[in-house]
């Protein structure tokens, strides 16, 4: 019998892996997508927030705050890019000044500092602020990470102390028994556990409402997003959103924002469409229309606009999307669920989810400590071992890392300059890469401005020469996700 199983790998899941990775306890993470952080952790505008926002006293305003203050150590330990460039929600009407005083009390009610910007304060800090911007409420705290490297480096933190993870592991039942609960998956395999950590993303009310005689539901909240080239974010040092909108089925959306990336890119987004699809995340003409329109005209205020006077679509170079899951009661789930000892739920866990997340599996792994009382795991190795990516190295860095490893000479991702010898690292590490998506997220190679148009065979040719497969095996990003549908037509002339 396992001591926990955690149902799902999105940032929850992983930061409570993390933490109760440094306990003597057998620890199992079930993950129905083919890579970790596959669900609503990876999907998101890679904000995290300051904690002005939620509503006082709030789940959402207690972890976004205690989260906040997490992740510079936490990301200095997991070596996880972060950077802390400053909120700004900007205001274009003296109506949406009212709500920047309204937020900016808000953030003192939280124990978060902001400032409030009238027009002269805004060109002192942004001289090219464009027409029309009125104001702004400026919250220092706010910060940007990346989410599928902060996911991953805690799945692999944990993974190094004992924590044993089963991705394609899709949980179909969850019943009591002795001294805890069963539960089966998709694929027939069954796992036993003293508790169970309920971090199921959109489909948590499905496992929370098999056991708990408190019922809810979890309404998936698509948000698309745009990526923009590297050439724009010398303009965007700060993340620029609109003042926060009501939406109709409960709760708000921050709305609209651009957003510098860690990575160096520009992010923009996003919409709020409530699905019934637990599961979809395809980026439809109707979202990316939306936000196309949305910068035609936002645009004019921000201080890019001064260097490109039009929205400048011609440099968007992909699109993504992701579900938020939004609860029935406007508030985070979190704690042993009614009438299921054992049965600890961290549901509902929408913006700022990816903020509040390692606060939260803190939280998660303390209720287990408190019931199961464990030995500390004396043999506990903190942060993970990651290779510096090629791209950031200095000249002598290459030098030296070429001469240990020529690997790192050939270059397969012209665009992010990725090398082989870091594309074999992220299959190798814990919770390695498994699919052409999974050496995406760990290594950006295919993120470029081409898209994988010339680095994706490359990609796949390294997969089967590490994983032992045909390419015609190998996945974007698992299932029936394959790259190669067939052997070619000349291949079978040759035969004939």
């Amino acid at each position: 019998m396992w001591d926990v199983v955690i149902v799902g790998a999105g940032v929850c899941g992983a930061a409570a892996a993390r933490a109760l990775s440094r306990y003597q306890l057998r620890v199992a993470v079930l993950e129905k997508g083919s890579d970790v952080c596959a669900g609503a952790s990876r999907g998101n505008s890679a904000m995290v927030h300051g904690g002005f926002d939620p509503e006082p006293g709030t789940l959402k305003a207690v972890y976004n705050v205690l989260g906040n203050r997490m992740f510079d150590e936490l990301c200095r330990e997991l070596e996880v890019p972060f950077e802390r460039s400053g909120t700004m929600i900007l205001a274009t009407s003296e109506e949406d000044m009212q709500e920047v005083y309204r937020l900016h009390e808000r953030g003192e009610q939280n124990g978060v500092p902001t400032q409030v910007m009238d027009r002269a304060a805004l060109l002192e800090r942004w001289p090219t602020m464009g027409e029309g911007a009125v104001g702004a409420l400026f919250c220092p705290s706010g910060g940007i990470v990346c989410p599928y490297t902060l996911v991953i480096a805690m799945c692999e933190n944990a993974a190094r102390n004992g924590v044993e993870f089963f991705l394609n592991t899709e949980v179909t039942s969850v019943t009591a028994a002795d001294g805890g609960w069963h539960l089966e998956t998709k694929g027939g395999q069954a796992f036993d556990a003293k508790i169970v950590l309920n971090c199921a993303g959109t489909h948590a009310d499905q496992l929370n409402n098999m056991v708990s005689t408190d019922k809810f539901k979890i309404t998936p909240r698509f948000g698309a997003h745009l990526i923009m080239d590297r050439e724009y974010i010398k303009w965007v040092d700060t993340t620029i959103t609109q003042t926060p909108t009501a939406l109709p089925t409960g709760g708000h959306t921050k709305g609209m924002g651009i957003m510098p990336s860690v990575d160096g890119t520009v992010i923009l987004g996003c919409d709020a469409v409530d699905y019934t699809d637990p599961d979809d995340v395809a980026t439809t003409s109707r979202s990316i229309d939306a936000i196309v329109d949305y910068f035609k005209t936002f645009w004019t205020y921000l201080p890019i606009s001064a260097v490109y006077p039009r929205f400048p679509v011609e440099g968007v170079i992909n699109a993504y999307g992701g579900l938020r899951p939004h609860p029935d009661r406007d508030d985070y789930i979190i704690g042993e669920a009614p009438g299921a000892p054992g049965f600890i739920n961290a549901a509902g866990i929408e913006s700022p989810g990816l903020t509040a997340g390692p606060a939260i599996g803190e939280h998660l792994a303390e209720l287990v400590v408190e019931k199961l009382a464990p030995a500390k795991n004396e043999h506990y190795l903190p942060g993970r071992e990651v290779l510096k990516p090629f791209r950031e190295m200095t000249q002598e860095e290459r030098v030296e890392a070429i001469r240990r490893n020529p690997d790192y000479a050939k270059i397969v991702c012209r665009c992010e300059q990725v090398t082989e010898a870091e594309i074999r690292d992220a299959i190798r590490r814990p919770v390695g890469a498994r699919s052409v998506g999974a050496v995406k997220m760990r290594t950006r190679a295919g993120m470029g401005r081409c898209q994988g148009g010339f680095c994706q065979s490359r990609v796949v040719e390294i997969l089967c020469e590490e994983l032992g497969l045909s390419p015609l095996e190998v996945t974007q990003s698992g299932k029936d996700s394959y790259i190669l549908l067939g052997e070619s037509c000349s291949h079978h002339f040759e035969e004939a």
